[in-house]
């Protein structure tokens, strides 16, 4: 054994394990802002111990295995590349360990070497397992090794336990024994170890190791005035059961389109009812995250089976100077659930609508379910919902000046003088039906000359007897509502027809003047 600096083990937590010689500096992290090792990653990656998974991503929530922990402890221990190739040729130690055991064999040196010091001891049966998560007290064992502190006799695993409390080695930690380590704990316990326990001969790990520091520069976050934020999700529905994983992505953009780089956005996950909220924030991968250089910032959320057949959550924040833009999609997991797609239109021009609004509710009003920011740039819409008979309403947030300066009301839709209103369509949902809903529509207008007792026209599309809406009269005996594309009869309550043959166009505006 003897000492070395630790340059080529710049990529010993990552995916793969690759040599790399010559590295001088490290890609700042954007996903350990708010992580409580933030301080311990970017101290081992100084070090030259760790570094990203690509991305400029650190992925400090995911776990480690066996075969990482042999090539970690190996080079704290001071042993070579050369050694580990060297030892890659003895005979092997382990049942599982040997040339062409697949995924694993790049490690077979470090682990001949760490099961020859004693360091990493095998599974029962003759078995290393170099594929198996490492569990915490698996890593506070072989640290407590290293630093030359296991006695004999020692218990497994409450002595190891004991000894690294007293030794500060679970220090930050949410200390668990049997808990599988993640990468950030394990930069967290392998600092404290280097840098504060003292060894057996009372030196420290990094006295008698010579590092050859990296350069590193942390990434700060910026605060944008005018930004905005876009959130999608690769899958809004998945299978039932729990530990399926979906990927929310957020993009925080300038007003001129350029990205917000390396802006903070933050996640939340949850589940709310009308007089509770479930939280599901630790399902998330993490919490926080800078935005990269498209300004995007990633996140998955992994289903619990207590999840199925719930309307789960999933909002971004991003700060400006004096508030935060929140944004949110809706997941569900579930066997029997649909999916409803179509496209929302700006009745008046035929303007795609963005970011509205759309709710379902049973017309027994036993269930209520509300996506925001449904529509994207196109106004287009794929949303989940269980099986039902609904009143599927979709908002009309008008972009422009208001196209009437009255409130006109009717059974299929509200149209607002200060622009609002919805859309509104009765909508029965099968069990893992995909849908497309025709949600395009025009305006038909006019007056009558007087309202009468009975406030309602009744427009009925030809050929259709049964297709059938109501459209109120305002006291000036006006009236606007909005319709899908094709031909109508307009009558009064007591089935006269006052017009026939009008014909409507989504995105544009049929005015039939005084029909009375």
């Amino acid at each position: 054994m003897k000492t070395r600096s630790i340059l080529s083990v710049l990529i010993i937590l990552s995916f793969l394990f690759i040599n790399l010689t010559g590295t001088v500096s490290a890609a700042p992290f954007i996903d350990i802002h708010g992580n409580p090792h933030r301080d311990a990653i970017e101290a081992m990656t100084r070090l030259g111990i760790l570094e990203g998974v690509g991305d400029n991503r650190f992925a400090p929530d995911m776990e480690l295995n066996r075969a990482a922990a042999a090539k970690v402890a190996a080079f704290l221990m001071g042993y070579t590349e050369d050694d580990a190739i060297a030892a890659a040729d003895w005979n092997p130690m382990f049942t599982d360990v040997y040339p062409g055991m697949g995924a694993h064999e790049w490690a077979i040196g470090w682990i001949n070497l760490m099961a020859t010091d004693e360091i990493i001891i095998g599974m029962p049966g003759g078995d290393y397992r170099p594929g198996d998560p490492l569990q915490m007290v698996q890593w506070a064992a072989i640290l407590t090794r290293i630093l030359g502190h296991e006695t004999d006799g020692m218990a497994w695993p409450a002595d190891y336990d004991t000894t690294a409390a007293n030794l500060g080695l679970t220090g930050g930690l949410e200390y668990l024994s049997a808990a599988i380590m993640n990468r950030a704990e394990m930069a967290r316990m392998t600092s404290t170890a280097i840098f504060d326990v003292e060894r057996a001969d009372g030196d420290k790990i990094i006295d008698v190791v010579d590092f050859e520091e990296i350069e590193y520069e942390p990434v700060e976050d910026v605060v944008y005035a005018d930004v905005d934020l876009e959130v999608s999700l690769d899958r809004q529905l998945l299978p039932a059961g729990g530990g399926q994983t979906a990927t929310l992505t957020a993009r925080a953009l300038r007003a001129d389109g350029s990205p917000a780089v390396h802006t903070l956005i933050t996640f939340f996950a949850g589940i709310e009812s009308p007089d509770h909220l479930t939280e599901r924030s630790n399902q998330l991968s993490t919490k926080e995250v800078l935005t990269d250089a498209t300004g995007r910032a990633q996140v998955t959320y992994t289903t619990l089976p207590t999840d199925d057949d719930e309307m789960i959550t999933l909002k971004a924040n991003v700060p400006t100077p004096t508030d935060w833009i929140d944004r949110g999609v809706l997941l569900m997991a579930s066997d029997t659930a649909a999916m409803i797609g179509g496209r929302l239109l700006n009745p008046f021009t035929g303007d795609p609508l963005r970011g509205s609004m759309i709710s379902f509710a049973t017309v027994d009003g036993s269930r209520y379910v509300q996506h925001d920011d449904a529509t994207d740039a196109e106004g287009r819409f794929d949303v989940v919902v269980l099986p039902g008979t609904y009143h599927m309403a979709l908002s009309l947030d008008l972009p422009t000046t208001p196209h009437h300066d009255a409130d006109y009301e009717g059974s299929h839709s509200v149209l607002r003088a200060d622009g609002s209103g919805h859309i509104r369509i009765e909508l029965p949902v099968q069990a893992g039906e995909r849908k497309t809903v025709n949600a395009e529509r025009g305006i038909l207008r006019g007056s009558v000359s007087s309202v009468g007792s009975h406030p309602d026209l009744y427009i009925t599309r030809q050929g259709s007897a049964t297709d059938t809406v109501a459209a109120r009269l305002n006291p000036d005996g006006s009236f606007m509502i909005a319709l899908p594309d094709g031909t109508y009869d307009v009558g009064t309550h007591t089935g006269a027809t006052l017009r026939s043959a009008v014909t409507i166009s989504a995105g544009s505006v049929t005015d039939v003047g005084n029909i009375r």
